[in-house]
């Protein structure tokens, strides 16, 4: 999120760039018109004949440079993030489900690594240091994401991380 942010800063303040430096150059150019007529003029009918070749030259290096700028942005900022949010492997997958758990459901989940991936959840509790609801709410959100796969077993609960997640953790 942060490079995108530059991302944006870039491209805003290179287009304010781009803005400035033909409201000046129109202002120098042409003192007697208006700068936003002739820019217009410049937009719809090209630069006039009689413009000095330099700046007519410097216009399209500072364009060029420009988007170049832009296109070096996307393509260092942007697609390394696309790359790795379009990689799906499972040890990344399961690193950033990680990050994404909260405190007593990372706890969940280390209990159960600890123990091969399958426990009890009357040991879960004791082991994570969670009541016996907050137990059964943090497996019952684990178990909705997908995380976990729940099965009754007498008057408890056998919790299992998925394959893909435990697969993941390794």
């Amino acid at each position: 999120m942060e490079k995108l942010k530059v991302l944006l800063i870039l491209l805003l303040a290179a287009t304010l760039g781009l803005a400035v430096s033909m409201i000046i150059l129109t202002i120098i150019l042409t003192p007697t018109e208006s700068p936003l007529s002739v820019i217009l003029g410049i937009m719809t009918r090209g630069f006039p004949p009689d413009f000095p070749f330099f700046i007519l030259l410097s216009s399209l290096l500072f364009l060029s440079t420009v988007l170049v700028s832009m296109v070096g942005v996307i393509y260092f900022l942007v697609l390394p993030e696309m790359k790795n949010y379009a990689s799906g492997n499972g040890t990344d997958t399961t690193s950033v489900v990680l990050r994404a758990l909260k405190p007593e459901e990372r706890k969940v989940v280390n209990v159960l690594y600890a123990h091969g991936g399958t426990y009890l959840q009357k040991f879960i509790t004791k082991e994570a240091d969670l009541s016996r609801l907050k137990t059964h709410r943090v497996v019952a959100s684990l178990s909705e994401r997908g995380i976990v796969h729940v099965e009754r077993r007498g008057n408890t609960n056998e919790v299992s991380l998925v394959k893909w997640f435990q697969d993941g953790m390794h």
